[in-house]
């Protein structure tokens, strides 16, 4: 389940969505969502999420994909 404990508004996208910044929560990292993987909102990059199970932090990057540790979360 994807939790938005905080989000910050950025501005709108051409399709009408909203950018955000956001804090997550996820219970496991197959759950962390593609930057358009959230209804009406587009996360953009430095967005993070908390991945309970494996007590991680993850961190959105630029290229779309979610890291922890300096590695990408397949």
């Amino acid at each position: 389940m994807i939790t938005i404990r905080n989000e910050k508004f950025l501005n709108f996208t051409s399709n009408g969505r909203s950018e955000i910044i956001a804090e997550l929560d996820v219970d496991a990292a197959s759950e962390l969502p593609t930057s358009d993987g959230l209804s009406n909102r587009r996360l953009h990059q430095g967005s993070v999420a908390l991945i309970i199970a494996e007590g991680k932090i993850a961190v959105l990057g630029g290229d779309g994909s979610w890291y922890a540790d300096g590695e990408v979360i397949s």
